[in-house]
């Protein structure tokens, strides 16, 4: 601090004096100092030497501070320049940045979910007017008539009686979708949803998979229904009122029918747990 208080005496400067007052001040001294060296034959080198150096020298220690300040005043001023311009984008590249991670983070843990989860023996979807059903009950219920088994699925997939809203409709165009786009193995369905999708041709003639399986289904159990390819009545539902799986378990007063859409690789699954379903129900 001492050296730079003396070069600006040296250049005959305040201290608070601005980078053009030093540049002006340098040029002047400069020019002064030349103009008296070209003046006089008798020159004392030394003694002009010494001032130019002294002249150089404070200049130059006064400029690299000024510098110094400058530059971090111009590095200052373009940060400031970015922060207010950039200000929305730097957000929205966070925000982005986030999600992203979070989907990232999300997309791990299913994975690890699904790794960690075992395999599905059965797939099974309450399918029609059972409003108050709760998958998770449902599939303890069944596992229980299963003990050796380790998971199975269950979907509800809830279809309004009538269309009485917007949101009736809704439902009802959902249970389409899911019909279409998602097959399980077997649907336990009320009675009017039962014969829609009989008559559709949705479920397994049950002749065909008692012939191939060897399932015992006793003649009270089975439900008959006309499909729209068919001249007269097939078995394709089995009548499971009051079976455990359904304790519990609110139906909504809607007589519950099983019934068949699994291929024909999950037919011996599905033959092990119809069976354990018509000996348990009274």
């Amino acid at each position: 601090m001492e050296e730079l208080k003396k070069a600006y005496e040296t250049l005959g400067l305040p201290e608070d004096a601005t980078r053009e007052q030093v540049e002006n001040r340098y040029f002047i001294l400069m020019k002064r100092a030349r103009s008296e060296q070209s003046r006089t034959d008798a020159v004392n080198e030394g003694s002009d030497t010494t001032d130019l150096t002294e002249i150089n020298r404070a200049y130059n220690l006064v400029l690299g501070i000024e510098s110094e300040k400058t530059g971090t005043i111009e590095k200052q001023t373009k940060f400031a320049h970015f922060a207010y311009y950039y200000k929305f984008h730097v957000i929205i590249g966070i925000i982005v940045v986030l999600i992203a991670g979070y989907m990232i983070k999300e997309g791990i843990d299913k994975r690890r979910e699904a790794a960690n989860t075992p395999p599905a023996n059965l797939s099974v979807s309450v399918f029609g007017n059972f409003y108050f059903v709760e998958e998770e009950p449902m599939s303890q219920n069944m596992l229980k008539l299963m003990p050796e088994w380790q998971r199975i699925v269950t979907k509800l997939v809830f279809v309004p009686p009538e269309i009485k809203s917007q949101q009736d409709m809704a439902m009802q165009q959902k249970s389409v979708l899911m019909l279409m786009t998602e097959k399980t193995e077997l649907y336990i369905t009320d009675e009017k949803n039962f014969e829609s999708l009989a008559f559709q041709g949705a479920f397994v003639d049950l002749d065909e998979f008692i012939q191939k399986t060897g399932l015992q289904i006793p003649e009270d159990k089975i439900r008959m229904m006309k499909s729209q390819d068919d001249t007269e009545e097939r078995p394709y539902g089995i009548d499971i009122a009051g079976n455990p799986i359904f304790d519990g378990i609110e139906l909504s007063g809607e007589h519950p029918i099983i019934a068949i859409r699994a291929e024909e690789e999950k037919w011996n699954d599905t033959r092990l747990f119809l069976e354990k379903l018509i000996q348990t129900t009274p």
